[in-house]
C-alpha cells in the first residue's frame, strides 16, 4: 500500500512538473494562446503559473486589440469577416477564462483579468460583413452578365453565413442560379427527301443519355420560344443508303457410313467359314448414306449519315462538329435438305429448326441505326460538354 502511494505521488509530481515547464515553455516563447490553454487545464497551480497565465492572456488580447484596430484602418469591406472571426474568438477565450474567476494568489492578490461585453461589436461586425457580401452580390448580380451573376452566388451565399435570412439573399440565390445558366437546346434536322421510321428524330432526342452535370448548364430537347438558348446543337441527317435485298444459296452434300446388317465370311470355295467352335463367322456389314443440304443465306445493309454540330446561337458559329454514322446489318441463313436425313451432322440437324424468313424493310433497317445514332451524339454532347458552361468574362 505504501509503495502504490508513493507511485502515485511520484506520477502527481512528474506531471506536475511537466505541466508547469510546458507553460514556462510556451510563455518564454510568446506562445500566449498555448500558455492560456495548458493553464485552462491545470487543476492545481502555483504562483509562478498564475503570473505566466495572467500576462499571457492580456498580452494576447491585447495582440487581437491591435490587429481588429488595424482590419478597421484598411477600411475594406472584406475585412469585416476577419473583423467578427477575431471579436469571436477573443469572447470564446474570454468565455473559458470566466469560469474560473476570480483567480488568486497564494498572498490573497487578486489576478487582473480584464472582461468586456463583446456583445455589441460582435453584432456590428457580423451585421457589417453580412452587408458587405450582400452588396458585393447584388452589384455582381446586377451587371447582367452571366459570368458576373454566377460569381453573386458566392457572395451571397457568404453573407448566409452571418444571417440565413439577411434580407431577401435566398431569393436572389435562386434567382441568379436561374439567370446565370447556359440554355442549350439539342434537335435533329434531316434531309426532307429522306424516308425515315414515324418518330425517327424524336426516338433518339428522347435517348439522349447525359452524363456529365453542371449546375449552370440546363439542356432541353424541345424548343421555348420564351427562352433564348446560349447554344444549339444539332443533329443532321444527311444520306441514308439500303442495301438490295441480297439472297445467295449454297449447296453441298453430306455422307456418313452406318451399319447394314450382317454377311457370312466364306472361304476361297464359298463355304461358310467356321470358328473353333464350329459356329459360322459373320462380320458386320456398312452402308454410305448422303444427303444433299441447301443453305439460303439471306443479307442486307443500311448506313444513315449525320454531323453533329455545336452552334454559339447568337452569332451561329461552330463551336465543335463531328461525324455520326449508325450502320445496321442484317444476316439471316436457313436450311432445307433432301435425302436421307441420318446422313446429317448433329451441327446441320439443329439448323434445320430455323424456319425461312423476309427481308426486312427499308425503314425497318434505318429504324434500327437509331440506337447506334443515339449513342454517336450522346457521346458528342458529353464529349463537349465543358463548352455549354462557358460564359464571357
Amino acid at each position: 500500500m505504501k509503495n502504490i502511494c508513493s507511485s502515485t505521488l511520484l506520477f502527481m509530481t512528474i506531471v506536475i512538473f511537466n505541466s508547469c515547464q510546458s507553460i514556462k515553455k510556451s510563455f518564454e516563447s510568446k506562445d500566449y494562446d498555448k500558455v492560456i490553454t495548458l493553464f485552462l487545464k491545470e487543476n492545481n497551480f502555483d504562483d509562478n503559473e498564475l503570473s505566466m497565465f495572467e500576462q499571457s492572456y492580456n498580452a494576447a488580447f491585447e495582440r487581437d486589440k491591435q490587429q481588429v484596430l488595424l482590419l478597421k484602418s484598411i477600411n475594406n469591406g472584406e475585412r469585416w469577416e476577419e473583423i467578427f472571426n477575431l471579436y469571436t474568438k477573443i469572447n470564446n477565450r474570454q468565455n473559458e477564462v470566466l469560469r474560473l474567476l476570480p483567480l488568486h494568489y497564494t498572498n490573497g492578490e487578486e489576478a487582473k483579468i480584464e472582461t468586456f461585453n463583446f456583445g455589441n461589436v460582435l453584432e456590428e461586425s457580423k451585421l457589417n460583413a453580412a452587408q458587405y457580401y450582400y452588396d458585393q452580390g447584388l452589384k455582381l448580380y446586377n451587371s447582367g452578365k452571366k459570368s458576373a451573376i454566377r460569381e453573386s452566388v458566392d457572395y451571397f451565399t457568404a453573407s448566409t453565413k452571418f444571417f440565413i435570412n439577411y434580407k431577401d439573399v435566398n431569393e436572389l440565390i435562386e434567382q441568379a442560379k436561374i439567370r446565370g445558366k447556359n440554355h442549350v437546346l439539342i434537335l435533329i434536322d434531316k434531309n426532307p427527301a429522306l424516308l425515315v421510321p414515324p418518330a425517327f428524330e424524336q426516338q433518339i432526342l428522347n435517348n439522349i443519355k447525359i452524363t456529365k452535370n453542371n449546375t449552370w448548364v440546363e439542356i432541353e430537347n424541345y424548343k421555348n420560344s420564351n427562352k433564348e438558348y446560349d447554344y444549339v446543337v444539332k443533329l443532321n441527317i444527311y444520306d441514308i443508303q439500303v442495301s438490295p435485298d441480297i439472297l445467295k444459296e449454297y449447296n453441298y452434300t453430306e455422307d456418313k457410313t452406318i451399319a447394314d446388317g450382317w454377311q457370312y465370311v466364306l472361304d476361297d470355295r464359298g463355304n461358310v467359314k467356321k470358328d473353333s467352335l464350329g459356329n459360322d463367322i459373320k462380320v458386320q456389314k456398312y452402308k454410305k448414306i448422303s444427303c444433299q443440304v441447301r443453305e439460303t443465306r439471306m443479307s442486307k445493309t443500311a448506313q444513315v449519315f449525320s454531323d453533329a454540330t455545336i452552334y454559339n446561337a447568337s452569332t451561329r458559329q461552330i463551336q465543335k462538329q463531328d461525324r455520326c454514322t449508325g450502320n445496321t446489318a442484317f444476316n439471316y441463313s436457313y436450311y432445307q435438305y433432301n435425302g436421307n436425313r441420318d446422313a446429317l451432322s448433329s451441327s446441320t440437324l439443329s439448323k434445320l429448326n430455323i424456319p425461312p424468313t423476309m427481308f426486312p424493310s427499308s425503314l425497318d433497317m434505318v429504324g434500327q441505326s437509331a440506337s447506334e445514332i443515339t449513342r454517336c451524339y450522346s457521346d458528342f454532347i458529353n464529349k463537349n460538354y465543358s463548352l455549354f458552361s462557358y460564359t464571357a468574362p
